[in-house]
């Protein structure tokens, strides 16, 4: 059995930094990559078609741990123009949201529209 390439082998530049997505040329489907077995070389091959490159770098995966995640929890800047966002509904008891502790309601009963003027004064 042959021993795996060091990264080192092809110089000391940085080309796993990102790994790019490699399309068919024919049918520009995705091509993944295939062991050819009697050449015993990497190759990139699509499912659709079965045409084949050989690949250039022979890094197919890349787990980086270290990477910096941005603080995007929590951050609801664009809920207020989702239109798949439904509009709460008040209780037209009590005024309250969603569902009532205050009256004892069931929610679906006691709803009113958000844009009716009596839910709006509590």
């Amino acid at each position: 059995m042959s021993a795996s390439p060091s990264p080192s082998a092809s110089g000391d530049n940085k080309q796993t930094d990102q790994i790019h997505f490699r399309f068919c040329r024919e049918c520009s489907n995705l091509l993944y990559p295939k062991e050819d077995r009697v050449n015993n070389r990497l190759m990139f091959t699509c499912r659709t078609c079965h045409v084949g490159e050989p690949a250039s770098s022979y890094c197919v995966y890349q787990n980086k741990l270290n990477s910096q995640v941005g603080d995007t929890a929590g951050v609801t800047q664009d809920v207020g123009s989702d239109p798949t966002v439904c509009l709460p509904g008040f209780c037209a008891h009590c005024g309250e949201e969603i569902t009532c502790f205050t009256c004892g309601q069931l929610p679906e009963d006691t709803l009113s529209d958000w844009d009716s003027e009596d839910s709006m004064s509590i």
